[in-house]
């Protein structure tokens, strides 16, 4: 553990019951192997004096909890099969972070955790791809329910682009499920209304500005590149209004005020005409 602790006899106890709480055994070797300095801390004539004093001051009684369990083939398997029965996590990683020494005995006895659990007449690799599968199928309803929210909020502007707006849902989906279109069409929604192209006027501009302001999005042009940089593109072209600031003015909005309030919450919205 590379980590500073600042060291306190609080401290100290707390760290000595999350061992337990992990499964690991409290006597002394052992712990000095995973966490020297929290035995050498114990030990220390400033706090506890002996590790003994240390472990009984966390509540445990030390002729007891110091002794290493002594794990057979058959508490193994029954430890196996009491988390598979009760619905628990059956993946070392997780396995880990309870009882430690039984990943340590299945090892000794068994070779690995696998064949450990294969002994205790669990389909292992059928286990585990169950596993994944089910955090596949949990992924995707949620990027197919991100997809739909934006839809139903109509933002999609936000959809069309979702590569320049929403990077990590773009590149989920592509990997969930192959492409960005199969992901939209997974959704129920129809792929050509999603992606065509908005054909701006400079209404559609104010109104978007507006709609963005009364959901009390900043609209500096920092902000806006960093969030929305489609619209700011399309607001700068000569074509338009050949800038940000006039963009925004002709919204109704006092530009300068904008950039003073950026970052802080308006009390009272402006109320604009179009």
């Amino acid at each position: 553990m590379g980590k500073r602790y600042k060291w306190s006899r609080e401290r100290i106890l707390e760290e000595i019951r999350n061992l337990h709480q992990q499964g690991l055994p409290l006597n002394m070797a052992s712990v000095r192997r995973i966490f020297p300095s929290l035995v050498a801390t114990a030990c220390s004539k400033r706090y506890f004096g002996s590790w003994q004093a240390a472990v009984k001051a966390a509540g445990f009684d030390y002729d007891e909890i110091i002794q290493v369990k002594r794990w057979t083939k058959e508490q193994v398997i029954d430890g196996i099969r009491q988390i598979y029965n009760s619905g628990g996590d059956l993946r070392p990683s997780m396995v880990a972070k309870v009882n430690q020494m039984m990943l340590v005995a299945a090892k000794r006895f068994f070779g690995g955790w696998r064949e450990a659990v294969m002994a205790a007449g669990i389909d292992y690799d059928a286990y585990v791809d169950q596993k994944r599968q089910s955090k596949v199928e949990q992924e995707k309803e949620q990027i197919l329910s991100e997809i739909q929210r934006l839809y139903r909020e109509g933002l999609i502007e936000e959809l069309s682009g979702a590569w320049r707006y929403h990077l990590p849902l773009f590149r989920k989906a592509r990997h969930r499920f192959g492409s960005w279109k199969k992901a939209i069409e997974a959704a129920g929604l129809n792929y050509n209304e999603v992606v065509q192209r908005q054909k701006w006027t400079r209404e559609k501009i104010i109104t978007e500005i507006i709609r963005l302001y009364n959901e009390g999005k900043d609209l500096s042009v920092t902000s806006m590149q960093r969030t929305y940089p489609n619209l700011v593109a399309i607001a700068q072209s000569p074509r338009y209004f050949g800038s940000w600031r006039a963009a925004v003015e002709a919204a109704g909005f006092d530009y300068e005020l904008i950039k003073r309030q950026r970052g802080r919450r308006r009390r009272e919205p402006i109320q604009v005409k179009v």
